[in-house]
């Protein structure tokens, strides 16, 4: 395997466990990204770029999947605002909870057709309490909520 790839115009280094690290832009973000590829090919890169494309195209449906089951962050923000557990001027809407969401890190697993991806949801402000909200994105690109971590 390379021991550097280019994607998307962004490098990135084989580690030692055979998975590529490096950084893309997500949602106007720089972000930390693992690429397990598999296999080296100019088929695999395609395939990544896609992922990465997707990636930046569906913040809506990212968040969405996410709220579906978290909603109740708010009120717990909220809460903690009121009883003065988090320093916040005013109390926070779903809007204001959707907006301080980020991609933390991405992980690109490509194997053949079968290529999948997770990703880490972090907040600014931290309203969730320094858990990362895990995603699973499967070949289909279904979304799914995996849980918090942290």
């Amino acid at each position: 395997m390379k021991k550097r790839i280019l994607i998307e115009g962004n490098e990135f280094v084989l580690d030692k466990n055979g998975d590529y690290i490096g950084e893309l832009i997500v949602w106007r973000r720089k972000t930390k990204a693992f690429l397990d590829l598999g296999e080296n090919t100019d088929d695999v890169m395609d395939k990544a770029s896609e992922k990465i494309k997707w990636l930046n195209n569906n913040r809506k449906s990212i968040i969405n999947a996410f709220v579906e089951e978290n909603d109740h962050l708010v009120d717990i923000v909220n809460n903690m605002i009121k009883n003065g557990g988090f320093k916040a001027d005013k109390q926070i809407s779903m809007d204001d909870f959707k907006s301080s969401l980020f991609v933390n890190n991405v992980c690109i697993y490509i194997r053949g057709r079968n290529s999948e991806f997770t990703l880490d949801l972090d907040a600014h402000p931290d309203y969730l309490f320094g858990h990362l909200a895990c995603m699973e994105i499967n070949s289909q690109y279904e979304v799914e909520f995996g849980g918090l971590n942290g």
